[in-house]
């Protein structure tokens, strides 16, 4: 039997309620019951046209080397990405997806990669940021977005910047702040989520162009590409059910 007078079991006895009290806060709103996941859309190369109306595209390599890109996708240890660039009369934009089946990563590990950490790590500059940006394509409501303004670490035109985090098809709320550093309640709530309901089916969607977004909404190729991600779950959801329990 433990000494229960030694210090370590008095500190242990003190803090164990404040974890499991942290614990139950986490889990507030968290579903025991999990519907059947929905069945996934086509492999992203198949479910996101290569070429739209007015736009040629080509793929990109995930880094500047082959070093540098296949020391990307062990870190990221996706199941499937694509790195595409759009490109019509002097206009272009990218887009960037990752793919990541149920049981493949845990969401506060993919929630650390976003261009908030990633990009200003590597000497870009935030110059103006919006959260749980709304955005529509054809009357059809978006998930809400992160919209950022980059200045890349060579100079040149600044970047604009939309992403998405989709965990089990609903966008992860990162919280209206810079994401450089990860917020701590978010990552133990993560935690938790993550022993009771498992590593959830994810995707990592960012649109960038060094022309505003928004100036190319009524573009019919941008739609058209917009449009084939709203097959990949970014369309905006109904609010999600209240908490349900197994019956006892």
């Amino acid at each position: 039997m433990p000494d229960r007078t030694e210090p370590g079991w008095r500190r242990w006895s003190l803090l164990a309620p404040a974890v499991v009290l942290a614990a139950a806060v986490m889990l507030q709103g968290v579903s025991v019951v999990r519907e059947p996941p929905p069945a996934r859309a086509p492999g992203l190369e198949a479910a996101i046209p290569a070429v739209v109306p007015g736009w040629t595209s080509r793929a990109l390599p995930l880094g500047p080397s082959e070093f540098v890109a296949t020391a990307a996708e062990k870190v990221l240890n996706f199941d499937e990405v694509l790195n595409r660039e759009y490109a019509s009369a002097g206009r272009s934009f990218g887009l960037y997806v990752a793919y990541w089946g149920p049981g493949k990563m845990p969401s506060r590990l993919v929630a650390s990669h976003t261009p908030d950490r990633c990009w200003t790590e590597n000497g870009w500059r935030c110059r103006a940021m919006r959260f749980r940006q709304p955005e529509s394509v054809g009357g059809t409501p978006l998930q809400p977005a992160e919209w950022r303004l980059f200045d890349p670490p060579q100079g040149g035109p600044p970047v604009y910047v939309l992403y998405w985090h989709l965990v089990d098809g609903r966008v992860y709320d990162y919280g209206d702040r810079f994401n450089a550093i990860p917020d701590p309640y978010r990552w133990w709530k993560d935690v938790v989520q993550q022993v009771v309901l498992g590593n959830r089916e994810q995707y990592f969607i960012r649109l960038t162009s060094t022309q505003p977004l928004d100036t190319l909404w009524n573009d019919p190729g941008f739609l058209a590409v917009v449009r084939s991600l709203e097959l990949l779950g970014l369309a905006a959801k109904p609010p999600a059910p209240p908490s349900s329990r197994s019956p006892s």
